[in-house]
């Protein structure tokens, strides 16, 4: 009888999460914010001329060749914006993101970017691709030794597309 209820303890706890539909991901870490659908739309950077356009473009592209379920597509009545300025900030890029309904903007730092970069389509792919993955609920600067585009030490001249580790915590969401 005893062995018999232990099954049963044993069965319930490793069924009853995936009966929830709970995750036991470890490397995980995420924002509690981020689209509640793996799909999203961003206005059209009209404002911008090609040399950011075709970066973000770029980056955009990135997330959708990912084996992922996410994909970010361009749509004109979209209230989800992405734009390049000067601000005096010391950030790359900044996504801010409001959770009913879901709605959120990107805000590239040109005087950042043009400061910093080596190779000036890599780095707008790059923070492109770091602040669409917030989107995504995905944390930044994630405590891994593994390579992530989240982590603040990027070189965005180099790291330019979401990273094994990102692709899993996606997948972990959606």
């Amino acid at each position: 009888m005893k062995i018999k209820i232990m099954k049963l303890a044993v069965a319930a706890i490793i069924l009853l999460p995936l009966l929830l539909g709970l995750s036991f991901q470890a490397n995980a870490e995420l924002t509690n914010i981020g689209s509640p659908k793996p799909g999203i739309d961003v206005k059209y950077p009209d404002n911008l001329n090609d040399t950011w356009k075709t970066p973000i473009s770029n980056g955009i592209s990135a997330w959708n060749g990912t084996a992922t379920k996410v994909t970010i597509g361009y749509l004109s009545s979209s209230t989800n914006t992405i734009t390049a300025a000067q601000y005096a900030d010391t950030w790359y890029g900044l996504n801010t993101q409001w959770s009913s309904p879901y709605k959120y903007t990107i805000q590239l730092n040109a005087r950042t970017i043009t400061r910093d970069a080596t190779n000036f389509s890599n780095f707008v792919k790059g923070a492109t691709v770091h602040e669409f993955g917030h989107c995504f609920f995905l944390k930044d600067n994630p405590n891994t030794t593994q390579a992530s585009i989240m982590k603040y030490t990027n070189n965005f001249n180099t790291v330019t597309t979401p990273q094994p580790y990102d692709i899993n915590d996606v997948n972990s969401v959606y």
